[in-house]
């Protein structure tokens, strides 16, 4: 048993870190391309302080046919909308691939132990933990971008009070402000000076950083636009709203810490009680590890658990 184990998580881990490898040569390769951009440009004015934003000339990677097939999946498309939300360069064949090797290898190791339901069971955990891997990039870019967007309206509301036009001040933002929202305003702005129109622009903004905060904000610019008033005004109002969930946020967070405590406890407890179980009392446990009907107990309780968990962060997440 202990052998087996340590086969699984070996290989598991293995297939993640050769993931994690292929992602960075990703970025490496990405990188490189725009420094060599850089320099081909050095002689235009500021070409340095305005990095060239490279897009991915073909996310979903593979073969001709593999291209085609998996460009007709639903799912591959939504895929391929995460990973350019979370900003890994990774194309979706790729991603596909190490996430069935991690399965497959995973699978493996569990045969040697268990029966052919929980085997599966383990096959989709594994399989699911690049893409999670990757859902998890999102989520901390999509909040670190959340973060900076009352300062953000804060910056477009100056640079309008003072006169600049809409256009610039887009551009102030991409010069000014940190990473990630200064690339997506770079986006917006190259968008918006190579044609596009300025709606346009913004709503292509909105479907790349699907946020309610930035749908609000791009909603009062259209408003402004149709109708007319101060849109420097409206932009601060905005970021004070802005301001103002965040701190109801942040208290609601403080008053519901020992929910959340006893929610994560809850969670951890059946996992350590089989821990615990099976180094006091090996005998008692064996009959889950090794009798057939304790393998379809194991992969019952495991999913149930997971439903658990998943309620349990349904509960506690709670949108203002």
């Amino acid at each position: 048993m202990l052998l087996s184990t340590t086969i699984f998580l070996f290989f598991l881990f293995l297939t993640y870190a050769l993931f994690l490898l292929a992602s960075r040569k990703s970025d490496a390769r990405h990188s490189r391309l725009q420094q060599r951009v850089m320099e081909a440009l050095r002689d235009y004015e500021n070409a340095q302080s305005e990095p060239v934003q490279i897009s991915r000339a073909d996310s979903i990677g593979g073969s001709e046919t593999i291209n085609k097939i998996l460009t007709s999946l639903d799912f591959v498309k939504k895929l391929d909308q995460m990973i350019g939300q979370a900003d890994v360069h990774i194309t979706v064949s790729r991603l596909l691939t190490f996430s069935i090797l991690a399965g497959i290898m995973a699978a493996l190791a569990a045969f040697t132990v268990f029966n052919i339901v929980p085997v599966v069971v383990i096959f989709f955990m594994a399989a699911a933990v690049p893409i999670l891997s990757v859902a998890l990039k999102r989520r901390k870019r999509l909040r670190k971008f959340n973060a900076q967007l009352p300062d953000t309206l804060d910056l477009l509301s100056r640079s309008l009070a003072v006169g600049h036009a809409f256009s610039e001040a887009l551009h102030q933002v991409a010069s000014e402000m940190p990473d990630p929202i200064s690339t997506e305003f770079r986006v917006t702005f190259e968008e918006q000076k190579l044609g596009l129109g300025t709606k346009a622009a913004l709503d292509r903004l909105a479907e790349r950083v699907p946020l309610p905060d930035l749908r609000l904000c791009i909603t009062a610019i259209h408003i402004q636009r149709e109708t007319g008033g101060n849109l420097a005004e409206i932009l601060e109002k905005v970021s004070q709203t802005i301001r103002e969930r965040f701190k109801f946020m942040e208290d609601f967070r403080t008053l519901t810490t020992s929910s959340r405590a006893s929610g994560w406890i809850l969670c951890a407890l059946p996992f350590a009680l089989v821990f615990f179980l099976t180094l006091l009392s090996p005998e008692y446990m064996s009959v889950l590890l090794y009798d057939s009907r304790g393998h379809y107990v194991i992969t019952f309780a495991i999913i149930w658990q997971i439903l658990g968990m998943l309620l349990i962060r349904k509960f506690l997440n709670i949108r203002v």
